[in-house]
């Protein structure tokens, strides 16, 4: 049996409806219930394989109980198992000569089953009418004698624990002699054996099967190359590791934790920026382990200094994203509602999606600095002409599907090669960035400031027509026009030209959108300059 099996040696904590989580975990009690929960929940393996081994499981106990029966010459022989922690019994085969049997749930101690509390077997003879009652029976049947035998599996070095009963009854007016009691007992471990052989067979099924999941993550997280993709396939591997109601990742700034990732909108209001002093977190950095021990949060030690978040959890882990042998560049947090959600044996699995993780987001922010510097201007800090072009397409793709409208804005600083010749390159560079900081004043959230070329610039305005266009051009012109701007305390006076085009008020495809602002532009500069001119057609 795997490690991972030998791990799940725990009582039941759960009902069997609720032991299988939504996306097919096992809890940890789930183990210990196999095969059975399986006659009652699907979705850990595949139909025909589950349907098989199960459908073999009960027939070989059902042949088991039929020839107890008939050699006993047993009125029924009747197999339950425990349920849930308060140890309540379900029905779960039989041999009887009674058409219909009740399948519970029964109470541990409900009538004749009482009488294994404590004890390993339990007889009675002779059975009165004023005697504890036999719970599987709907209506009174002749009995002459109870037998019943607790069904044990061995747990390895865990030693045994009890998973049902094996009950018999009978209207044979005679005492339950050696020889007989001898048969019930082997074929109660019998039953235990077969369930025991079942079941390691189901999980290694089941384990195979999480682990093609956890390699289909890491695989994905391994191809992921933006943060913001890493972080999404980071958090599908978590969940094929564990079943969880959140997960909150983070980056180590300095002395605190700036959240990058939830799954769940965190419920405290301004930056999502928190102290490590005094936290589990920070032990988790410190010690560079998984913690709490126990998985439960800690009633003395917050989570996260400021973060009130995580109290209402049950179970919860926070992992280590360590980046080599003596840093640790983040955390990330699972957590559940309900409570022993994470085993043991997850911890290892989430480990390694955490080193995994810490690699690929020192990758990702190479690579994200490598596409701002392709699609940022180096002078200005804003848009290159390769992102406006993208933008450009994006924005036109994005207005025809929404029958929207956006506007295009090309600015040209006026008589810049005087500027050059006057003041120099380096001053030229100021006025380039100065303007550049005017279209960023001007710009919303969805619109796009971008230098195109060496003076000349653009400006994108998603959901804005030609007039307002024409308002934003005008407001910038102005504020360019009164900028600062000295040199060795001389005043420089900087004009620009600016021309509009708008879709789909003044062209339906992008290029004849790009053309119309650029010849509107020519029109703003051989009418005077400093001035805004919108296609006219």
């Amino acid at each position: 049996m795997s490690w991972w099996i030998e791990l799940h040696k725990h009582r039941i904590t759960n009902s069997s409806e609720s032991v299988l989580g939504s996306a097919g975990h096992l809890s940890e009690a789930a183990v210990d219930l196999l095969p059975f929960i399986l006659e009652r929940r699907s979705g850990l393996l595949t139909p025909a394989e589950q349907g098989a081994v199960v459908a073999a499981f009960k027939r070989g106990i059902e042949v088991q109980l039929e020839l107890l029966r008939q050699a006993l010459d047993a009125t029924s022989a009747v197999l339950l198992w425990q349920e849930d922690e308060k140890a309540q019994l379900v029905t779960y085969c039989w041999s009887s000569r009674r058409q219909h049997l009740s399948g519970g749930p029964f109470l541990p101690g409900e009538g004749v089953f009482g009488g294994l509390n404590g004890r390993e077997d339990f007889a009675l003879f002779p059975y009165r009418a004023s005697g504890p009652r036999i719970p599987y029976y709907h209506e009174s049947v002749p009995v002459a004698g109870v037998y019943a035998r607790a069904i044990n599996a061995s747990a390895d070095q865990h030693g045994t624990q009890r998973i049902g009963m094996l009950c018999i009854d009978r209207a044979v007016d005679a005492e339950w002699a050696a020889r007989e009691r001898e048969l019930i007992a082997r074929t109660a471990e019998q039953v235990g054996a077969f369930y025991l052989l079942c079941r390691d067979h189901l999980y290694a099924a089941y384990e195979r099967r999480t682990l093609q999941q956890l390699i289909d993550g890491l695989r994905t997280l391994n191809s992921a190359l933006d943060s913001r993709s890493v972080y999404a396939a980071a958090g599908k591997a978590i969940e094929a590791v564990v079943e969880c109601d959140v997960i909150v990742a983070g980056t180590v700034v300095g002395r605190t934790l700036r959240v990058d990732f939830t799954t769940h909108a965190l419920p405290e209001s301004g930056p999502q920026t928190y102290p490590l002093a005094d936290s589990v977190v920070a032990q988790v950095i410190k010690y560079r382990r998984i913690l709490p021990d126990s998985a439960t949060p800690s009633k003395t030690s917050p989570v996260i200094r400021g973060l009130s978040f995580f109290q209402q959890f049950s179970s919860l882990l926070v992992v280590p994203l360590r980046r080599d042998e003596k840093s640790v560049s983040g955390v990330f947090i699972v957590a559940s509602r309900q409570a022993n959600k994470f085993h043991y044996g997850s911890r290892e699995q989430l480990q390694m999606i955490a080193d995994l993780l810490a690699v690929k987001l020192d990758l990702a922010a190479a690579h994200d600095q490598i596409n701002r510097m392709t699609l940022t201007d180096s002078l200005t800090g804003i848009a290159n002409r390769r992102a406006f072009e993208r933008a450009l397409s994006a924005m036109h793709e994005r207005a025809k599907r929404r029958e929207s409208r956006f506007s295009l804005i090309l600015c040209d600083i006026d008589f810049f090669k005087r500027v050059n010749d006057s003041y120099g390159h380096p001053f030229g560079d100021q006025v380039i960035q100065k303007v550049a900081e005017q279209l960023q004043r001007v710009v919303r959230v969805g619109d796009l400031a971008a230098r195109i070329g060496g003076e000349e610039f653009a400006v994108l305005l998603e959901d804005s027509g030609g007039d307002g266009a024409y308002d934003v051009a005008e407001r910038l012109r102005c504020n360019i026009e009164t900028m600062p701007l000295q040199y060795q305390q001389q005043r420089v006076q900087v004009t620009v030209s600016l021309g509009i085009a708008a879709f789909p008020e003044h062209a339906q495809r992008c290029e004849q959108i790009l053309t119309f602002a650029d010849q509107a532009l020519y029109r703003a500069k051989e009418s005077g300059r400093n001035r805004v001119v919108k296609w006219n057609g």
